[in-house]
């Protein structure tokens, strides 16, 4: 079956900064999925885990953003 293209779009990723705080996080692979106001931001590890969803808590002091993993 052939179905037919709505629309087509480029994404374009951009550079962006959050402020200072603590943020809940899920983390998979090398990126973890962070929300704040409305948007979805993705942070990339240097450090990469198997699997997905492991929950994490995002600091982020004087623009440097560290993270550890939240025990469930």
């Amino acid at each position: 079956m052939r179905n037919k293209i709505k629309s087509i779009r480029e994404r374009v990723p951009q550079v962006a900064t959050l402020p200072d705080g603590y943020y809940n996080g899920t983390w998979g692979g090398y990126v973890i999925g962070v929300r704040y106001q409305n948007k979805t931001f993705e942070l990339e590890t240097e450090e990469g885990v198997r699997g997905g969803g492991f929950k994490v808590i995002v600091q982020v002091e004087n623009g440097v953003a560290t993270f550890d993993e939240v025990n469930s």
